[in-house]
């Protein structure tokens, strides 16, 4: 794993739902450029490997990565399933079906369990991991809305048609891992926050969407002290922030500075916090520790998804939405589908990576980032 003289120090991995495909685009640095990327040396991109998913899997969406970068596990929504991706050698050694709407698959800390939302049955499943021996199996499932926490106010996640509203959708953890805040959806109006006490697999705590407006976005502070989560649709955005002790929010809802408020990422040295805003294809810039907006962002590339940051703190990649979005019933459509990159101190964007010829009809969205020094 580890970077030579020539090799890039990270790589980024981007997915494609349109073409079952993850991207995987490195740095390539001058051969006099020592400080890999620091400084004012120019950085170009290219795409070293594919991933080329077979039938088994349709639609991968979301991904995330243990600890040490072994094993990628990639949510696949149509499919209804994870895949387990061994990273050394890109080999895809296991497909689980974890139910219709797989959407996101994330690693708790201490890489023993991921933590599946599933949109369609409305559940979080368990998986349990094994990584010596590459062997994974379902553990234990939760129906979000059985939940007594939602149940004791289950006309506030019932719309008016009488259907419940409680399909999760994003989590993070809490820095020990005991918590999880996950958002519900898909819309906004189908929205709201539960909390999954991982020990006991039981909801300590839910929000229905009338509460607190969110759907999307979720990311623990670099101290551990808060969790942000977001959300959004085609008319607001809105962001929030968590006391993790008390389960119980610090801020009133606050604008987002644009509309559908979706993907969130940390500088390395967590001194920022980026949200990106899918309808209005622009950003904000908010410091953790005030909880306040520092700088607004203007443009970060057509209908941005998911944002990953780059090592070193230089450059952000955001994936760009399609002319014929696949997700979410409140997606919008851009016409440059790929990876953005934005510099990050002058909050530009430098370039615009489109990995297929014919990008015409890719729909990017989950993002990873392997770092390889």
């Amino acid at each position: 794993m580890g970077a030579t003289e020539n090799s890039p120090d990270y790589e980024i991995w981007a997915m494609d739902q349109a073409t079952n495909t993850i991207h995987i685009i490195a740095p390539h640095y001058d051969a006099d450029d020592r400080d890999r990327g620091g400084g004012n040396h120019d950085v170009s991109f290219e795409v070293i490997d594919r991933i080329e998913f077979d039938e088994r899997v349709v639609r991968p969406h979301m991904i995330d990565f243990t600890s040490d970068y072994r094993y990628a596990f990639v949510a696949n929504t149509v499919s209804g399933n994870v895949a387990v991706i061994r990273v050394e050698d890109r080999e895809i050694i296991e497909v689980i079906e974890t139910g219709p709407g797989s959407h996101m698959a994330a690693v708790a800390p201490g890489d023993e369990v991921v933590h599946v939302d599933v949109i369609a049955d409305g559940t979080v499943r368990e998986l349990l991991l094994d990584l010596d021996a590459e062997t994974f199996e379902i553990g234990r499932t939760i129906v979000v809305s059985e939940a007594p926490a939602v149940q004791d106010q289950l006309d506030r996640f019932t719309n008016a048609d009488g259907e419940l509203r409680a399909q999760p959708i994003c989590h993070d953890y809490t820095r020990d891992g005991r918590y999880a805040y996950v958002t519900l959806g898909p819309g906004l109006a189908d929205g709201g926050l539960v909390i999954l006490d991982t020990e006991s697999f039981e909801i300590v705590r839910a929000y229905p969407p009338d509460e607190i407006a969110v759907n999307c976005g979720t990311i623990l502070s670099p101290d551990g002290s808060r969790m942000f989560v977001n959300g959004g649709s085609l008319d607001t955005g809105v962001r929030y922030a968590f006391d993790t002790d008390t389960h119980e929010p610090v801020t009133e809802a606050r604008s987002s500075r644009g509309l559908d408020a979706h993907g969130v990422a940390l500088t390395p040295d967590g001194g920022e916090l980026w949200m990106v805003n899918r309808a209005t294809s622009d950003a904000i810039v908010i410091d953790p520790q005030t909880k306040e907006v520092i700088e607004y962002v203007p443009f970060v590339g057509q209908s941005p998804d998911i944002l990953v940051i780059s090592p070193e703190g230089r450059f952000a990649f955001v994936t760009l939405r399609g002319p014929e979005p696949l997700s979410g019933p409140h997606a919008v459509r851009g016409e440059t589908p790929g990876v953005a990159v934005i510099d990050v101190t002058s909050r530009t964007v430098k370039k615009i990576i489109h990995p297929e010829e014919d990008f015409s009809f890719s729909d990017f969205h989950g993002i990873g980032l392997v770092p390889r020094d």
